[in-house]
């Protein structure tokens, strides 16, 4: 185990609230031991929001849903079985916001910054250039590459 997968993640705090694990190009191997290591429940946003979207929609308008996408970060927070969850592919989403809906990015920012009382801890795999600038320091942890 190299030291980058043994980071304890799962010692965060606050606890309640999410935190970036901005790492540009970790590998699947280093994911797992990472969460491994942390207790942690892997879960892919991509794969979430497709089992959440309705087949018969024409299209999808997750600008108009960023309310409706911070719950859905919550609830997998809330049913999740392991103390600390590790959230990979939410760049989809940032990358949508940013390109689709342009301040949308900044409200969603904002929101789930703002978001507490999450019922695990939260961890966000982010790549450097898709994290937000005004984060909270102390709720980010950078892997060099």
């Amino acid at each position: 185990m190299t030291a980058t997968t043994s980071l304890p993640l799962k010692d965060a705090r606050p606890d309640n609230q999410a935190h970036l694990l901005i790492w540009d190009a970790p590998t699947k191997q280093e994911l797992w031991q990472l969460a491994y290591y942390n207790n942690a429940k892997q879960v892919n946003y991509r794969e979430n929001l497709v089992q959440r979207i309705d087949p018969d929609d024409k299209f999808l308008n997750l600008h108009y849903a960023i309310d409706e996408e911070l719950a859905a970060i919550k609830v997998i927070c809330r049913d999740s079985s392991r103390p600390v969850v590790l959230l990979e592919g939410l760049d989809t989403l940032v990358i949508y916001l940013r390109v689709k809906a342009g301040g949308q990015v900044t409200l969603f920012w904002q929101n789930l910054e703002k978001t507490r009382k999450l019922e695990s801890l939260l961890w966000i795999l982010l790549p450097q250039p898709l994290a937000p600038s005004n984060w909270p320091e102390h709720r980010i942890l950078r892997i060099p590459t």
